[in-house]
């Protein structure tokens, strides 16, 4: 995603989850941005019950199985 001066201000999807699932990660929430899908599905079905994911350009999030 990108504001009207064409700066990247976010991925096409954050993924959303607590605790730590990658190197790096914190105690709390964690947030990555990613820009493909194949990637994002990845995670979807290796992580879905511990993952939210949001599309940041339909504003639409995909928790518990399901959009919303």
């Amino acid at each position: 995603m990108f504001n009207d001066e064409g700066e990247k201000i976010c991925g096409r999807y954050t993924v959303i989850y607590e605790g730590y699932l990658f190197y790096g990660d914190s105690d709390g929430l964690n947030f990555h941005d990613y820009d493909r899908w194949d990637e994002v599905n990845s995670l979807m079905n290796a992580y879905g019950d511990f993952i939210t994911v949001k599309d940041n350009e339909y504003g639409v999030t995909w928790a518990n199985g399901e959009w919303y």
